[in-house]
């Protein structure tokens, strides 16, 4: 599952900020490359969130990210516009790359997810940053039975996560296969799928949900 890949996106947003020269005009004052360099080895994931919204020809999610970043990494590049810049386009460059190499099919038709905004905030002090990426794409969904599936990599899990997927009222959910994983999930209501990513687990490297849509009766749509 993608939401488990974050971690290796902080590995290679490392790599890329090692070879990156040009920090030394436009750092923020009194900070060097080197502590830009160590203080963003500290940041580590701890939590994360999907939320997938389904509807009819489209699908839309988040994915929330929260970090510890004892050095601050997050809070010092956002004082310069240029490092904070060269930090998002990284950031969306290599969740992009990773959506890529998702082979997603909705209906036998293969779609192509795109991030689409990325935002960057604080929960409760500067050592607790999160990331939230905004991804959607067109999708072939109809009335009847439809089949989301989902073919990636398999991988440890480095952190818990819990990601929602929430169905259009009147729809209801026939078949959940999270392959050969360790994850957990259960459906609510008929129509919302909670799946839980446990650290030291692996993902299956496979997803698919088959749900129906019909017309909500006047119960279902309050």
């Amino acid at each position: 599952m993608l939401i488990s890949n974050l971690y290796t996106i902080g590995v290679k947003k490392l790599k890329m900020l090692r070879n990156y020269s040009s920090y030394s005009s436009g750092m923020p004052a009194m900070v060097s490359q080197r502590f830009l360099e160590e203080a963003s080895k500290q940041v580590k994931p701890i939590y994360a969130y999907g939320l997938f919204f389904v509807s009819m020809d489209y699908i839309a999610y988040y994915l929330l990210f929260h970090y510890h970043d004892p050095l601050e990494y997050y809070s010092t590049i956002m004082r310069d516009e240029k490092l904070f810049n060269d930090e998002i386009a990284k950031l969306w460059a290599n969740m992009q790359e990773f959506l890529d190499q998702e082979k997603v099919i909705v209906n036998n038709v293969r779609v192509y997810p795109h991030v689409v905004m990325i935002d960057v905030g604080f929960a409760e002090s500067r050592t607790k940053p999160y990331i939230v990426f905004t991804i959607r794409f067109r999708a072939p969904i109809r009335m009847g039975r439809n089949i989301y599936e989902n073919f990636y990599e398999s991988e440890l899990i480095e952190y818990n996560y819990v990601v929602y997927w929430i169905f259009p009222p009147g729809s209801k959910i026939l078949e959940v296969n999270m392959g050969s994983s360790g994850e957990e999930w259960d459906i609510v209501r008929g129509n919302i799928l909670a799946i839980y990513g446990y650290r030291g687990r692996k993902t299956g490297g496979y997803e698919k949900i088959v749900f129906e849509i019909s017309k909500p009766t006047v119960e279902e749509e309050g």
